[in-house]
């Protein structure tokens, strides 16, 4: 009898409990294994499509190529389990604690892991197309080149997270904390990321083209090189950002905090910063062509050889900001205040 051969689900119960561990491609589809004791199990290849594992034990399993598709894994225990390549579409992992575990290549199209726990977890190119994320605990994770297609992470932690290369184009990430998470050249474009922390986080040559990014916190982030064209930022927090030779084009930052922020070379051509705060922002051989800047704070901004060809500046703040080498052919400087720049010309205004 080979060691994935038994007849019942006692019988493997029986045999894992007397210290067996190898039941390498053993046929469970459908079985019941709730709330079952099955730590340490070589299940590698094992069949478990539909099968209950609900509140089942697995810690530090092997999984590996399992096929698990629609199983009921909620609230099982799959700490440092190893579930590479396994085939999870459509299983349901609501609450379940995956800390720790890998699940590198594995496919959770469809998966439902609401509320679950992934700190530490390895997902190096995982499908996870259209997932359930909500609330999940992703601390620390590894994504990268993981596929995250419209996938709901609403208030989903992943703070410090590594997402480098993945794939999270119209993902919903609402309210979803990304403190110091790792998320260079990663593709969100049409992403909603509204009212999320990305404080600190290095988001170096990101595609956010598109995205919805309305009271995000993005201070002290990393955007250089990134294209954010088109991006919805109104009202979101850029203080301290570096923005330096992002593709900002018509981009909306209306009420936006860049206080500070790095924008030099920066493309702004048709941006909206309608009473955005740009006090002291480095904006040097920024293109603010046509850009809206009304009733916006650039106090001590240093516009040095900045592109303002038909900005309009109607009642901005310029006190004390440096312009010297500006372009403003056809800016609009109405009701501007210029108490104290330095004019292109390298004169004070008075």
């Amino acid at each position: 009898m080979k060691a994935s051969d038994f007849s019942s689900k006692a019988e493997l119960l029986s045999r894992h409990e007397t210290g067996e561990r190898n039941f390498i491609g053993a046929n469970l589809i459908g079985v019941d294994l709730s709330e079952a004791n099955l730590n340490l199990i070589n299940l590698s290849g094992a069949q478990l499509k539909g099968a209950n594992l609900m509140k089942a034990k697995l810690i530090g399993t092997h999984l590996k190529d399992a096929d698990l598709r629609v199983a009921n894994l909620k609230s099982a225990q799959l700490i440092e389990t190893t579930l590479s390549q396994a085939d999870l579409k459509g299983a349901i992992l609501i609450e379940a604690d995956l800390s720790g575990a890998i699940l590198s290549g594995a496919t959770l199209s469809d998966a439902d892991l609401r509320g679950a726990t992934l700190i530490g977890t390895s997902l190096i190119g995982a499908k996870l197309k259209e997932a359930k994320l909500t609330k999940a605990n992703l601390t620390g994770a590894t994504l990268s080149r993981a596929i995250l297609k419209a996938a709901d992470l609403r208030k989903a932690i992943l703070n410090r997270a590594i997402l480098s290369e993945a794939d999270l184009k119209e993902a919903n990430l609402g309210g979803a904390s990304l403190i110091r998470a790792y998320l260079q050249r990663v593709d969100l474009r049409g992403a909603n990321l509204e009212s999320a922390d990305l404080s600190e986080a290095d988001l170096k040559g990101a595609d956010l083209s598109g995205a919805e990014l309305c009271g995000a916190d993005l201070s002290g982030a990393n955007l250089s090189q990134a294209n954010l064209s088109g991006a919805d930022l109104t009202g979101a927090n850029l203080q301290g950002a570096n923005l330096t030779q992002a593709n900002l084009n018509r981009l909306l930052l209306k009420k936006a905090n860049l206080r500070g922020a790095q924008l030099s070379k920066a493309n702004l051509y048709k941006a909206n910063l309608y009473k955005a705060n740009l006090s002291g922002a480095n904006l040097l051989e920024a293109n603010l062509q046509d850009a809206n800047l009304a009733q916006a704070n650039l106090l001590r901004a240093g516009l040095l050889l900045t592109y303002l060809t038909g900005a309009n500046l109607n009642s901005a703040n310029l006190s004390g900001a440096n312009l010297i080498g500006a372009n403003l052919m056809e800016a609009n400087l109405s009701e501007a205040c210029l108490e104290g720049a330095i004019m292109p010309n390298g004169t004070i205004h008075q």
